[in-house]
């Protein structure tokens, strides 16, 4: 292999480009990820919160049937996200990504047809099966593209997407539901899930190296090579690691806490502050915006912080958020601003610990540690819906259900602190 000028030559594997381009191909990656990220998240918080009020008066559900229905989701993506990990390792993003999203958009177009619980619960379970191969398999991508100095560059960049998917649901849904129903959010989502297949089948490309590229931000082949071969990587054995557990764990809990009020949020204003639905919906659109600047910025920080750091940091202030917005109650003003710090600091979470991916384990490992994580995460984002909606329908309200989300973020917060630095690779067994 001859290295020159941030590029690898590889024997019998020419570079196929035009010299005028000037393009890093990590940048259409990038882009392309952007896009499926926008869709899938206008699926998968945008859609469900947004339209969950009408689903609830049209299908006659009480709250914690809505929390089953979410959890059906969860539980898809639970079972899944592993073996995407495991595919993305092995058989490279472009097809799993591509091939998956026909499930996402399939899925959501069924999603149009609910007619009862059982329905709801079956397929929004398929949603869950595409939406499996989504983050996981992005997230590895993406780390693979951008070199290590770069990474929380690329990922804060990418956190924007899911931001403005769910954030324009809020705006767009309500002007559909007005003028059609419910059921046309989802057709139309769904057929923009299936147009992604074709999207990343041509844009997707699995590894900088065998296209002939370093990473973005690499400046040399040596950057890229860590102090374990591929052979000992394969022995690896990452379950008995203790930062995989602690990250794991406190993943869990955050994405308790964040569930919790992200997926009643719009229906905590319609049914329990009695706000008109296009003002509740608004709060989707408010939180996506200040996480699109919060996930820029914090990720960004953490390039110099560091992701633990960081996660104390924002996860801190994120339990502060959902107090405040607890504590508000009707006052529209203060209710706006802690929805808005809400997501502010909900922005970078998840591009955060998919991150520590790479600052825990080897990049050989990465899709899977990232999919094992998943796991964790995809336990903590079902049972939140279904306790926080049992909480509201045996109390009666969402204070009880917000206020448990709070602790659960404050206990993540806790557990996360164990781990401040980084292990050198030499001594994580």
């Amino acid at each position: 292999m001859l290295i020159s000028k941030g590029k690898s030559f590889i024997v019998g594997a020419p570079i196929k480009e035009n010299p005028s381009f000037k393009i890093h191909w990590g940048w259409v990656v990038l882009g392309s990820c952007f896009i499926t990220l926008f869709i899938n998240y206008s699926i998968r918080i945008g859609a469900y919160s947004v339209l969950l009020p009408e689903m609830v008066k049209d299908l006659h559900l009480n709250m914690t049937q809505a929390g089953m229905i979410r959890a059906a989701y969860f539980l898809t993506y639970i079972l899944f996200s592993p073996l995407m990990g495991w595919l993305m390792d092995r058989f490279g993003g472009r097809f799993v990504i591509s091939s998956f999203c026909l499930f996402l958009g399939a899925g959501t177009i069924l999603m149009g047809f609910s007619s009862n619980l059982l329905t709801g619960i079956l397929y929004h379970g398929v949603v869950g099966i595409g939406a499996a191969a989504i983050w996981t398999p992005v997230a590895a991508l993406i780390q693979k593209w951008f070199g290590a100095k770069r990474r929380g560059l690329a990922l804060g960049i990418l956190s924007p997407s899911y931001a403005l998917g769910f954030g324009l649901m809020g705006i767009v849904l309500p002007i559909i539901v007005k003028n059609y129903n419910w059921r046309w959010g989802w057709y139309i989502l769904g057929i923009a899930g299936i147009l992604l297949v074709g999207m990343n089948f041509l844009f997707l490309r699995d590894d900088p190296v065998k296209v002939g590229l370093l990473p973005w931000g690499e400046t040399s082949r040596v950057d890229m090579v860590s102090s374990t071969n591929e052979e000992s990587v394969k022995s690896i054995k990452i379950l008995r690691r203790s930062p995989f557990w602690v990250i794991s764990i406190s993943y869990f809990l955050i994405s308790v806490g964040v569930y919790i009020v992200s997926d009643f949020l719009v229906t905590y204003g319609v049914m329990e502050l009695r706000l008109p639905y296009p003002t509740a919906s608004t709060f989707i659109s408010i939180m996506a915006l200040t996480s699109i600047m919060g996930g820029f910025i914090l990720m960004t920080v953490s390039d110099f912080l560091g992701r633990i750091k960081t996660l104390i940091f924002t996860q801190l202030l994120l339990m502060g958020s959902i107090l405040l917005i607890i504590f508000a109650r009707e006052n529209i003003g203060w209710l706006r601003l802690g929805v808005g710090c809400f997501g502010f600091f909900y922005g970078p979470i998840f591009p955060l610990y998919a991150a520590c991916a790479r600052d825990y384990f080897e990049k050989e490992v990465a899709g899977t540690v990232i999919g094992l994580f998943t796991i964790f995460y995809g336990v903590g984002a079902m049972l939140g819906p279904i306790l926080g909606g049992y909480l509201s329908d045996i109390t009666q309200t969402f204070r009880w259900s917000y206020g448990l989300g709070a602790f659960s973020a404050l206990i993540s917060t806790i557990v996360i602190s164990a781990l401040i630095k980084p292990l050198p690779f030499g001594k994580r067994d």
